[in-house]
């Protein structure tokens, strides 16, 4: 566990915030090591739990059991201390929710408020495809949390419709801006980015589809580990078969500094994803100034408006794609106007910082204070002292 940032006055309100940590690739891990970067470091007592995979692939089960109880016994062991602390975790689908669930049960032995932050572009298919007996299990975790965070009112509507009797608060993801300067920092010859797992939910075989149409860009960048063993593969032999080998680059994960460096490179940011709930790697692409194509799937129409920040097309609508592409490519003043707006609109409504006042609320909320900068919590009139 790791303290974040500044340390506050001794009094400050507890938070421990568990989820994959950097270097871990992915959504989760760019929002904590955004948030860690914040002011919430400097506003509460925060203090990062990583939850994220260590055991390498193929390990032996028993290896896999070890990790988790250790994982569980410093769990255990960060949740003790001073009696005002809230334990905020980041969460998602699959059997990872239920892994998760485990530490909600345990903050809450702890006699710890508790929140449970839940990411992932398919939570709603996750919760329609559990049998009978997971179903009830899923909605048990998510009710013993004392607030459970959803990415956008759409996520919350769909979730709360699956889920009843739970205390539902929309945080939207946020990031920090990166210098101005790093607009500006653009490659020579138009370069497409793509940034995420490659895989069909993110829309990858379209992208390539699509690809092959466009003649006016000089490089796709492919940015991003394999959603499911052996994509790679055969996404190289599709792009033989379109003959576009020479202009398709697959990178592999991108993290840090060398993620920065390819926002800052890239002149069209791509992510015609079939599912999604509020993408990071978007709000990045956006805060950097690059205009985006993107998808009219989960939160992303709440962020982007067609034709003012970016380019919205139906999931799976190749032709579509391919001409809001060469729409980009060939008209530079179209890419210097949304990308303009993009970064406007990103960084008003989706700042790292409006993210961290959301969270003070919701963190004010259960433990009875009024949190602000700079100086320790004070009770709110006629609400108990923090538990």
């Amino acid at each position: 566990m790791t303290q974040a940032g500044g340390i506050p006055g001794r009094d400050a309100l507890r938070v421990v915030m568990a989820g994959p940590l950097p270097p871990a690739v992915g959504g989760m891990a760019s929002v904590l090591d955004g948030l860690a970067r914040s002011s919430l470091a400097e506003r509460v007592s925060l203090e990062l739990f990583d939850t994220g995979k260590k055991t390498p692939e193929g390990r032996p089960w028993w290896q896999g059991v070890a990790a988790r109880l250790s994982l569980i016994v410093r769990w255990w062991s960060a949740l003790g201390g001073s009696a005002g602390c809230i334990a905020h975790i980041h969460t998602c689908s699959g059997l990872t929710f239920f892994l998760d669930g485990l530490l909600v049960l345990l903050a809450k032995l702890r006699g710890r408020r508790c929140v449970l932050h839940v990411h992932g572009a398919r939570f709603d298919a996750f919760l329609d495809d559990l049998n009978a007996p997971a179903r009830r299990l899923a909605a048990a975790i998510a009710r013993s949390a004392d607030a459970v965070v959803a990415l956008s009112e759409d996520w919350r509507t769909r979730l709360s419709e699956r889920v009843s009797g739970v205390r539902w608060f929309v945080v939207e993801n946020g990031v920090a801006a990166p210098k101005a300067k790093e607009l500006y920092a653009r490659a020579t010859g138009l370069e497409v980015l793509f940034l995420g797992n490659l895989g069909e939910r993110k829309g990858v075989p379209e992208l390539l589809e699509a690809f092959a149409r466009v003649s006016e860009a000089s490089a796709l960048l492919l940015a991003g580990g394999e959603e499911t063993e052996g994509f790679n593969g055969i996404a190289r032999e599709r792009c033989e078969a379109l003959g576009i080998s020479d202009r398709v680059r697959f990178l592999g994960p991108v993290v840090g500094d060398a993620k920065a460096a390819l926002l800052q490179r890239a002149d069209i940011f791509v992510l015609p994803s079939r599912a999604e709930g509020l993408p990071m790697a978007l709000l990045e692409a956006m805060a950097c100034g690059l205009p985006v194509v993107s998808t009219r799937v989960g939160a992303i129409p709440s962020v982007v408006t067609h034709g003012s920040d970016g380019l919205l097309i139906d999931s799976g609508d190749v032709e579509a794609l391919a001409d809001g592409l060469r729409a980009l490519c060939v008209d530079a003043g179209l890419r210097e106007r949304l990308g303009r707006t993009a970064r406007e609109t990103c960084l008003a409504g989706y700042g790292v910082e409006r993210t961290v006042d959301k969270l003070l609320v919701l963190y004010g909320e259960l433990s009875g204070c009024v949190l602000l900068p700079g100086v320790p919590p004070q009770p709110v009139p006629g609400n108990p002292d923090p538990a």
